[in-house]
């Protein structure tokens, strides 16, 4: 398996490290990034989802808590996790 994942949330494009998603094994990202659902490790994931909230969805991942600006709704972003 590769290092690293890549996303395509939205048109916008993360690379995201595998260890930070197995960390959640719990999660939908863990199991569409998992060799199950994902036959080639290095082909893109596209999520159809808010590109610019995806940076904090993964910011909750990494720290277990996240800042968001005033323009993000925390209710829009409790759906995308």
């Amino acid at each position: 398996m590769a290092d690293h994942c890549h996303f395509d949330v939205g048109g916008h494009k993360y690379k995201v490290s595998r260890s930070l998603i197995q960390q959640h094994p719990n999660t939908m990202l863990a199991r569409i990034s998992s060799e199950q659902w994902q036959k080639d490790p290095k082909a893109e994931i596209l999520m159809d989802r808010n590109g610019d909230r995806f940076q904090y969805c993964l910011d909750y991942l990494r720290d277990g808590a996240v800042a968001l600006p005033a323009t993000v709704p925390k209710k829009a972003l409790i759906q995308d996790l």
